[in-house]
């Protein structure tokens, strides 16, 4: 196994070098700081995940190779849901602005998450 391959099988908090906030079975959340210009390592997500943005920035998210993936503006206070679909997803997050960025991710793990992303659309409705 290569070392890309290796890291690729990591979750992704440990991919990120961060520290769990909670862990118990099939939920996992982590917080991720972004400095203006930074792009964090790149992680693989497995499984469905809400982004809450608690320091909202202007970032890219990059693939594997640098290649941009999408570019958009998270605001403070928005809720994103990520849903199960086209996982596993490897990204990293490159911030472009002048403020610092700063999230928290709340992976949800288990039969269950998959079934209900499907069906209750991205604002949870």
């Amino acid at each position: 196994m290569s070392d890309a391959d290796e890291s690729a099988a990591l979750p992704p908090w440990v991919e990120l070098g961060t520290e769990l906030l909670v862990d118990q079975p099939g939920l996992k959340c982590w917080m991720e700081t972004v400095r203006p210009g930074e792009t964090r390592p790149a992680h693989t997500h497995r499984h469905p995940w809400v982004t809450v943005v608690l320091s909202g920035a202007a970032g890219n998210s990059l693939g594997p190779d640098g290649e941009v993936l999408s570019k958009g503006e998270l605001t403070t206070g928005q809720v994103v849901f990520n849903s199960g679909e086209g996982l596993p997803i490897r990204h990293a997050v490159h911030n472009t602005s002048d403020r610092t960025l700063v999230t928290v991710a709340i992976e949800i793990a288990g039969p269950w998450a998959v079934a209900e992303a499907s069906t209750e659309g991205l604002n949870g409705r």
